[in-house]
């Protein structure tokens, strides 16, 4: 017997749908906007500040070009499903190695004798790789939530002083953790996923404005 098709909730398509291509917008902005700060100073921590964003903005492209080819497939009446173990495994490579960038702007100083790239990309391919052999992207979400969680730890640890940089830090981390969460949207209900996906919407134009107040 033929397994069952597919619910299709057009509300729920359509909203991610738009939530994602409106995030990937906001990350290639502050990308860019801060490419002339980073010409100019060369400071590394803005370097990597970027680099997060250039990844994040990588793992919402691919979950878009994802809904879209999940709707072509439910349209032929496919199971998408051979192909979630591939997304698991690019979107956790770049979303993980967003996340250790991030880390890696606010701490760069205190391990710059390591190498660098080699740890965040070494450690990006290890976590998808497991999530791809378990075809689960739960173990992903867990590490990538304990990384998060490490990541404001360290920060209090070695920023004390609140300034405007540490709080568009701390937004950014609860932007990531928000939208983690979020992946597993037919655990939610469509009213908290809508909830959730505009606080994270009005936290990327918050931080889009705090990071044109230092860019000209």
């Amino acid at each position: 017997m033929p397994p069952p098709p597919l619910f299709f909730n057009p509300a729920l398509f359509i909203t991610e749908l738009a939530f994602t291509l409106i995030a990937v917008i906001f990350c290639i902005l502050i990308y860019f906007r801060t490419k002339g700060i980073y010409d100019l100073s060369k400071y590394k921590g803005i370097k990597y500040f970027r680099h997060a964003f250039l990844f994040l903005g990588l793992s919402y492209i691919l979950r878009f070009l994802l809904s879209i080819l999940m709707l072509s497939m439910m349209t032929l009446d496919l199971r998408p499903r051979m192909i979630m173990p591939f997304f698991i495994l690019i979107t956790g490579y770049f979303s993980t190695a967003g996340i250790l960038y991030l880390v890696l702007s606010s701490v760069w100083k205190k391990v710059k004798a390591l190498p660098l790239n080699i740890i965040i990309h070494g450690t990006a391919l290890i976590l998808s790789i497991a999530a791809f052999a378990t075809r689960s992207h739960l173990i992903l979400l867990y590490l990538q939530t304990a990384l998060l969680v490490i990541a404001v730890i360290l920060n209090i640890i070695m920023h004390k002083k609140l300034s405007r940089m540490r709080i568009i830090y701390y937004l950014i981390f609860f932007l990531w953790l928000i939208n983690l969460w979020i992946i597993d949207r037919r655990r939610l209900p469509f009213e908290i996923n809508i909830v959730f996906q505009l606080v994270s919407l009005i936290v990327f134009y918050f931080i889009y404005r705090k990071i044109s107040k230092f860019t000209p």
